[in-house]
């Protein structure tokens, strides 16, 4: 099992914010705790402009930002819902911005732990009615449990 589960956070937020100010905000809660280096949100804000992460999800945008593995300190995830969406570019630059309600910020030591998250997570944001519970307070209990079921 990966250890991004020990390390886990699930904030809400309710004001609208642009994506710098969310991945800035986020990148503090991560630095704060002690999962992430100094230097953590410039590098997180380089990565999503060169690498954009937001998904088309049915019923919902999501968008999974990282850095580079250098950046972290602990591996760990911040679960953000989101009141007001945010506008995130897609992975790959298929199908136009995603408006985001649901953002998992990923902090992971070992790159190969990135692709197995991944491929859990994506198991689980393909189903609608997963990702509707997710924005209430019982369904980030239905995701941690997906995800450790998954050896996540």
């Amino acid at each position: 099992m990966l250890s991004v589960l020990n390390s886990l956070q699930i904030t809400r937020f309710e004001q609208a914010l642009s994506r710098r100010e969310l991945l800035l905000k986020i990148a503090e809660i991560a630095i704060e705790n002690g999962w992430a280096k100094e230097g953590f949100a410039q590098a997180l804000l380089e990565r999503e402009e060169k690498y954009p992460t937001g998904i088309h999800a049915p019923g919902s945008g999501i968008a999974i930002p990282h850095a580079d593995a250098e950046w972290t300190l602990t591996p760990g995830l911040i679960v953000v819902v989101l009141d007001q969406p945010v506008v995130f570019e897609p992975m790959g630059g298929q199908g136009g911005e995603v408006q985001a309600n649901l953002v998992f910020l990923l902090l992971i030591s070992n790159p190969d732990d990135h692709v197995a998250f991944l491929s859990a997570l994506a198991d689980f944001i393909s189903d609608a009615g997963k990702l509707h519970q997710l924005r209430q307070p019982e369904g980030v209990t239905l995701l941690l449990n997906h995800l450790k079921q998954a050896g996540v």
